[in-house]
């Protein structure tokens, strides 16, 4: 992931998490925001890098964005009713999720007639290593 996308996708993904602490008193109320944010993360990345979202990748960035909007919503409606876990539980789901469509966006448009599938256990251990070694760097 080059510089600039890695630096707006952890922005957003920091402001995601932050807006999921403070509102997981209201269960479910987060999406409203964070769902949002994503696909404003997703645009502007395609804008930093100069390129559109072709229609497969897109598809596959929505996919993502909704899939864990519903995996967030799982967990706020289970450990959201245990006060300050489901505070910590949303937020770092809202961090990680958004750090994967941030990074999942960033390498469909590496190659973007053949994006890469949308996620995989592989992709999801890709996107967590790199970030550790881009920080040992």
């Amino acid at each position: 992931m080059k510089l600039a996308p890695r630096l707006t996708t952890h922005a957003f993904s920091a402001g995601a998490a932050g807006i999921s602490f403070v509102v997981q008193v209201l269960p479910g109320s987060d999406q409203l925001f964070v769902i949002p944010i994503q696909y404003l993360l997703a645009a502007s990345i395609a804008k930093e890098r100069g390129a559109s979202l072709s229609k497969a990748a897109w598809s596959q960035a929505h996919q993502l964005i909704w899939g864990g909007g519903a995996l967030r919503l799982v967990l706020d409606l289970t450990l959201g009713l245990i006060p300050l876990a489901g505070a910590f539980a949303n937020a770092i789901t809202a961090f990680a999720t958004t750090e994967y469509v941030g990074h999942y966006v960033d390498s469909a448009l590496d190659n973007p007639d053949d994006p890469p599938p949308a996620l995989s256990i592989q992709g999801v251990i890709d996107a967590i290593t790199s970030l550790f070694t881009a920080r040992s760097r």
